[in-house]
């Protein structure tokens, strides 16, 4: 007979995130299906999140700590070694995940045993996981899954329940990219297994001034990975289109992060690899707000473009 656990790990790393754990911890703990490992990776904390952990009694939970700081890439790989359970569910140390979330990822593995991973949809947050910011959706079949992918991710990590075997064969995540490494893991997981999202609002992802930070060397993983896919020979001419329109998506929001930075140079550069990439992709979802006006009427001017809608923002 199988023991509780023996199919489900939740994996959860942590870095100094005393603040949020909490919350993370027990919406786990809390979950109507209750037969999973819960896995939790300290990377170096310094902060008591250590003690945060320890003073959860749930025999689920077990902690591994790491002496030296790795990034979250490095700890994931780390805690996947340690999973011998056919299925992984993703876990945010500063998200939120609803108490059936896991209950109704399982249960669509039983509705359709073909899947190797499944999402769920989300809701942003500040501080209250039950005040909703704004909804987060995503592509719910995996065709659908796999097109979304050429432009943008199409399943939101912290809410992924994978099979532990494909993520092996794939080699697990890359660990040269800190930020973006789940966006990197689609592009070598997704073409090799059927995936599905759940058309529910299951994680609460949260939002705060720690990430700020992160978002520009996010988007600078971003660019370098889509410019990798996109010297790749097996896309056809379609693909490689919505590919460069992803890019083009990428570079404009490295260009908002460095405008934000007041690194106004290197956003103009951004601004013209997007618009050098895709004119009318730029053109559409660039607002006014970053984009001055005497590069902006050269940008529509080139691009074939009367003037700028405030509609296309």
């Amino acid at each position: 007979m199988a023991e509780p656990g023996d199919r489900l790990t939740v994996l959860m790393t942590v870095h100094n995130g005393r603040p949020f754990v909490r919350t993370a911890i027990e919406s786990i703990l809390q979950q109507t299906f209750s037969s999973f490992r819960f896995l939790i990776v300290d990377d170096a904390s310094t902060d008591g999140t250590r003690e945060v952990i320890h003073s959860y009694r749930d025999p689920r939970i077990e902690l591994v700590c790491l002496e030296h700081n790795v990034g979250q890439t490095a700890a994931l790989n780390i805690g996947l070694r340690q999973i011998s359970t056919p299925w992984i569910a993703r876990m945010d140390a500063d998200d939120f995940s609803a108490p059936t979330r896991l209950e109704e990822q399982m249960r669509s593995l039983e509705l359709n045993p073909s899947l190797d991973c499944v999402g769920t949809f989300a809701w942003m947050f500040r501080n209250d996981p039950q005040v909703v910011e704004r909804v987060v959706e995503k592509p719910i079949d995996d065709a659908a899954i796999k097109y979304e992918l050429l432009r943008s991710t199409p399943m939101i990590h912290g809410s992924l329940l994978v099979k532990r075997e494909a993520l092996m064969h794939v080699g697990g995540y890359d660990e040269r990219y800190r930020y973006s490494a789940d966006r990197e893991l689609y592009y070598r997981l997704l073409p090799r297994c059927r995936a599905a999202n759940i058309p529910k609002r299951l994680l609460g992802a949260r939002q705060h001034r720690m990430q700020g930070s992160v978002s520009l060397r996010a988007a600078i993983e971003s660019v370098e990975i889509l410019s990798h896919q996109l010297s790749l020979p097996c896309y056809s001419d379609e693909e490689k289109t919505v590919l460069r329109e992803g890019l083009s998506f990428a570079y404009r929001y490295r260009a908002q992060c460095q405008f934000s930075g007041g690194q106004y140079v290197s956003m103009l550069h951004d601004l013209f690899q997007a618009f050098r990439l895709s004119p009318r992709t730029l053109m559409s979802v660039v607002g006014r707000s970053i984009v001055p006006a005497r590069c902006r009427s050269v940008l529509q001017s080139s691009a074939g473009i009367g003037r700028f809608s405030s509609k296309d923002v």
